[in-house]
């Protein structure tokens, strides 16, 4: 029934439809076993047309044209019509349902038409039968532009790396055709290479098998074969030569290093690090750090002078630099300042590493150590400055450069071992883990990657473990002090007043001409000039600033720094930091405050007369700052309740002395 339904329908079809042999011949035998092929046929005589086209097709015996000879514009033609109906039936189920599905296919297609079409006009008219169809087409054809440009610059950027790869070419053709003219270290008796590769010989004429195969032919000789093996090794020799001179892309880590250049990088490295340190470079006012003078003296000695030292004669000298430096001593005496100063000085080719003790604890097993290996194991490379230009890319200098590790807080994570008893909780057990792995690392069997140094800092050197400050781990301990003399305690002002004076902010009588200092001082100068020119002999009133025998009584720079000092007794250099810039902020309040309370109610500018710019710090100020400091790192909490204690026992004492003589 099926099949004499369909011959039914072919019957229809145009004439314009033709057939390959191998449809005529399954039409044929469709008929002739069609159960009901005399009703077809009594039925397609009544329609003439239908019958005799079929017959003709029938009876055409010519073969159908190959798709290999039909032209391409003839297949773009009958594609697009294809996608065009399918457009069609789009556009009418966008009409029924308007589904945002149905649109998205639509304008699939018409972009695909787009792409596709040879012929503009069938983009033109897919257009037209979605604007018939009333979809959304404005926001859609800016996205069609969009893409269009996208693919324009797309196709441009693609052109022009092209051009700059057929540059690059010619320019290596020529380079390499210039360079044949030398002769090449290890070939093949002296002979010169005619190509680099097989394309440029070809290229080089139009007949490209004559130029080639038959030089191919000639190399296969086997006494010029074995006489290139045995010169193998030079050539193998003169490119490592030509990588090393052209600077290789390999990474430090993975440039193989012999032993003269790791003595050579050694050499390079101890030559660093005596630059850094010459000169001034450990005083404490090139490092901004006062009243430390005997504790960089120790430095200097014990650390730095090893480090700068050449390599040869600590080997004649049979000693090793130091591997370990712990600073300690009360809080805010300026531990973590020397060390990052320090840092600077000894590791001048490699960035130093800090860290802080708690940071190395971790809560899963195992971490705290794997986190401490990693500090150890994995130094930040050097500075490009010394690795750019060289010869091995900074390979050597990368295994011998000096690896600086500060460890703030060193207590945390090196406490003594047992916990001070049999019974200790797990974090006792992980913390002597990590002290474990710090004592492996520091002088363990293993060598370490590069050279290191470590710096421990800690309040408290009670607490470290004592197999870490034996020699060849901690070997240099030194204590920080508080400044004890008047002259140490100078020194850290200075360090955090000088600035403050070079730049006129201080009130002395000494101020840099042209600051806000010496300005304020001519003003007085002038003020006291004027009042003695116009006041009576008899009259006991002076201006501010001056005595009665008209000396100034603003003191000069080196007396106020003195005058505090003096002041500071007992003071650490962080509380001396402290009183520098509590006297600062009372400058800043005064300054802020007058220029705030000066302005105009019915403008928003200043009224003439009034600046900022003329904040300055007194001695006054300095005083109470000093007071300020005092009060905030007064021993003991609830002061305010031992007052009013001690007040209470004195009232009680008073009114038992009442009674005792009354009585």
């Amino acid at each position: 029934m099926r099949l004499s339904t369909a011959i039914s329908l072919l019957q229809f079809i145009p004439f314009s439809h033709s057939f390959s042999p191998c449809s005529q011949q399954r039409l044929s035998w469709a008929q002739a076993h069609s159960p009901d092929g005399h009703k077809r046929n009594d039925h397609s005589c009544k329609y003439g047309t239908s019958t005799s086209r079929l017959d003709m097709a029938a009876e055409d015996k010519t073969e159908q044209t190959p798709i290999s000879n039909i032209s391409e514009p003839d297949l773009n033609k009958t594609y697009i019509e294809g996608l065009l109906q399918n457009l069609s039936a789009a556009s009418d189920r966008w009409i029924v349902t308007g589904s945002n599905g149905t649109k998205e296919r639509a304008f699939n297609i018409i972009r695909q038409i787009k792409r596709e079409s040879l012929d503009e006009e069938s983009y033109k008219q897919a257009i037209r039968m979605a604007e018939r169809a009333a979809m959304p087409m404005v926001g859609f054809k800016v996205e069609l532009q969009m893409d269009e440009d996208a693919a324009k610059w797309e196709k441009q950027k693609i052109d022009e790396q092209r051009s700059l790869e057929v540059e690059e070419r010619k320019k290596w053709e020529k380079e390499r055709s210039a360079s044949e003219k030398k002769t090449f270290p290890g070939n093949i008796a002296g002979s010169k290479p005619n190509g680099r590769s097989a394309f440029s010989k070809r290229a080089s004429s139009n007949a490209k098998p004559d130029l080639f195969m038959p030089k191919v032919d000639t190399n296969l000789d086997p006494k010029r074969v074995e006489k290139f093996v045995d010169s193998k090794k030079g050539l193998e020799d003169a490119l490592s030569e030509s990588i090393e001179g052209k600077g290789s892309e390999l990474s430090p880590a993975d440039t193989p290093v012999n032993d003269d250049a790791i003595a050579m990088a050694e050499a390079k490295s101890s030559e660093i690090i005596a630059k850094a340190g010459a000169g001034s470079a450990f005083e404490g006012g090139s490092l901004g750090i006062g009243g430390l003078d005997d504790v960089l003296a120790q430095v200097k000695r014990r650390i730095w002078v090893p480090l700068a030292a050449p390599p040869t004669l600590l080997k004649e000298l049979g000693i090793n630099p130091v591997r370990g430096l712990l600073l300690y001593g009360l809080p805010g005496c300026g531990k973590t300042l020397l060390a990052r100063s320090l840092g600077k000085i000894l590791s001048p080719a490699r960035p130093m590493t800090v860290i802080s003790g708690p940071e190395i604890m971790d809560k899963f097993v195992g971490s705290s150590e794997a986190n401490l290996r990693a500090i150890f194991d994995n130094p930040p490379e050097i500075w490009d400055t010394y690795r750019i230009g060289s010869k091995d890319n900074g390979a050597a200098l990368e295994k011998v450069a000096l690896h600086v590790i500060v460890l703030d807080e060193f207590d945390a994570m090196a406490r003594a071992r047992g916990g001070g008893s049999g019974d200790q909780g797990d974090a006792g057990v992980a913390r002597d883990s990590v002290v474990n792995q710090l004592l492996a690392k520091m002088d363990g069997v293993d060598p370490l990657v590069v050279p290191t140094l470590v710096i421990g800092m800690t309040n408290r050197r009670s607490l470290i473990e004592p197999a870490l400050l034996r020699p060849g781990r901690f070997e240099v301990q030194i204590e920080v002090p508080k400044p004890k003399t008047v002259g140490q305690r100078i020194s850290i002002l200075s360090v955090h007043m000088n600035n403050m004076f070079e730049t006129g902010r201080l009130l002395v009588r000494d101020a840099p001409e042209g600051t806000a200092a010496w300005k304020r001082m001519q003003k007085q100068k002038n003020e006291y000039e004027a009042h003695i020119l116009t006041q009576d002999s008899e009259d006991g009133t002076i201006p501010a600033g001056f005595t009665h025998n008209g000396q100034s009584t603003v003191p000069t720079y080196d007396e106020l720094i003195d005058s505090v000092a003096i002041k500071c007794d007992g003071m650490s250099g962080a509380s001396l930091a402290g009183v520098a810039r509590a006297a600062a902020s009372r400058a800043l309040e005064r300054a802020v405050c007058d220029f705030a309370g000066h302005f105009d109610e019915t403008s928003d500018s200043a009224l003439e007369g009034h600046s900022i710019a003329d904040c300055l710090v007194t001695m006054v100020d300095l005083d109470a700052a000093i007071d300020d400091v005092l009060e905030s790192s007064r021993e003991g909490d609830g002061g305010e309740e031992d007052e009013v204690e001690a007040s209470d026992d004195g009232g009680k004492d008073e009114t038992d002395e009442e009674e005792s003589s009354s009585s």
